[in-house]
């Protein structure tokens, strides 16, 4: 069986300022161009930056609620390596890296970036993978201090 490859397309103010940043402060590969739109290989997933018209840009969100996006790494050392690839390239963390729930089943490490456009972001790793999609019994979702 083959793995379905995730789509999510994101505004974008400046769509060379966008792209630098998911392929330079990220690793991303950049895949098809126009220049309205362009496709980025996130972890193995398709994300479209949408140029958009001058001043139709929405509003900014104020925190990492209600919309964001990113990967959860199956690996320790995978998000580590993010990590340091975005500390290295100067990136400001959004939200610091952090430990939620240590201890617990739902522990993880994460941390928040926001793009040139104000998009959200979110990076981690679950210390107990049945956690990613599992462990209906517990009634946590979200980081109560950022609601």
């Amino acid at each position: 069986m083959t793995r379905s490859c995730f789509h999510l397309s994101i505004p974008a103010i400046d769509l060379e300022a966008t792209v630098r940043w998911y392929v330079d402060g990220l690793g991303c590969r950049p895949g098809r161009r126009s220049p309205d739109a362009a496709i980025l290989d996130l972890g193995g997933h398709q994300l479209v930056a949408q140029r958009l018209a001058q001043g139709s840009f929405p509003e900014s969100q104020r925190g990492i609620y209600p919309r964001h996006f990113g990967l959860v790494f199956e690996e320790w050392n995978t998000w580590r390596s993010l990590h340091e690839r975005v500390s290295a390239a100067g990136i400001a963390f959004a939200v610091a890296p952090k430990c939620r729930f240590p201890g617990e089943v739902l522990e993880h490490h994460t941390f928040f970036l926001t793009d040139p456009s104000d998009n959200w972001l979110e990076f981690k790793h679950y210390s107990h993978p049945e956690a990613i999609l599992g462990c209906v019994d517990q009634a946590v979702v979200g980081d109560a201090l950022f609601r």
